[in-house]
């Protein structure tokens, strides 16, 4: 099997059983947790009665944490440091994000989605750029020398 697509079945076995975790019970504990601490912070910067839900969008974790777990050859300072660092990061957006929903239907603008969904593979390159430079640097080798080859072929 290609090395990315390994990958890739890895990746999709092991977020499946951390998605059901979430599922069965872990936004809840996550909002028991978000939700004062998120209140606190709007607190201390001064904005008044700022709704704090539990988004579904928050399981933004769980690709994050995946990715660190399966990425190969990282330091343990590297895996775990940057394990804690993008789990803080992801939480501090998720404070922020609150900030820009429509106070009526409590909704998030489409961008700020976008952006949600997309930060934990942004950090994940961030903190692996290493593993990931030879991952995306293999498949292109790859692409040239089977391009290569066809063009020999022809």
């Amino acid at each position: 099997m290609k090395p990315a697509l390994l990958f890739l079945a890895k990746f999709v076995c092991l977020t499946a059983p951390f998605i059901w975790l979430w599922r069965a019970g872990g936004l809840s504990l996550y909002h028991d947790l978000y939700s004062p601490i998120a209140s606190l912070i709007y607190e201390w910067l001064g904005f008044e009665a700022v709704a704090t839900p539990a988004r579904d969008r928050y399981i933004n974790f769980i690709p994050f944490l995946t990715l660190m777990v399966l990425t190969p050859k990282l330091s343990t300072r590297r895996r775990f440091g940057g394990t804690a660092i993008g789990l803080v990061v992801l939480f501090l957006m998720h404070i922020a994000v609150n900030l820009t929903a429509d106070p009526e239907t409590l909704q998030l603008p489409h961008l700020i989605l976008l952006v949600l969904d997309a930060a934990p593979f942004f950090l994940w390159v961030v903190i692996a750029n290493e593993f990931v430079r030879g991952f995306m640097g293999r498949g292109a080798a790859n692409a040239a020398l089977e391009g290569s080859a066809k063009t020999l072929d022809g």
